[in-house]
């Protein structure tokens, strides 16, 4: 992917409560995002107006949204690939910290509407 084409728009700390496990990606604007959101409203996060100003933000109309849930420990960021038809996220920052207990992230990106598929499948894969 050329330089500019993927930005990462938020990451945002969830922590570790039930109920964020295996919540699937979803694009922003699109009614997965609506149930991604209410998802995370009934885990009972902290955080719940920087969520919802995440997975409510609105890309230009040159490009797409899309918000991942995935479990790590002490990152500090997230990369997105595309390869083929597939977007795939992977935390990043925190190494070398030993966690007990998962902690989760939402990372909410855009990316160039011409530089994706117009039907991208989202990576449900952990890191």
């Amino acid at each position: 992917m050329g330089k500019g084409q993927v930005e990462l728009e938020s990451f945002t700390t969830l922590g570790s409560a039930r109920g964020l496990a295996g919540l699937a990606p979803a694009e922003l604007g699109t009614p997965g995002a609506q149930e991604l959101q209410r998802a995370l409203e009934r885990a009972k996060i902290s955080n719940l107006d920087e969520v919802r100003a995440a997975l409510t933000f609105a890309p230009s109309a040159d490009r797409r949204g899309f918000a991942f849930v995935k479990p790590g420990c002490a990152e500090d960021g997230a990369e997105l690939t595309v390869g083929g038809d597939a977007l795939n996220v992977k935390l990043t920052g925190g190494e070398n910290v030993n966690c007990a207990t998962a902690n989760y992230f939402l990372a909410v990106f855009t990316v160039d509407r011409d530089s994706i598929p117009a039907t991208p499948k989202l990576s449900k894969m952990p890191r």
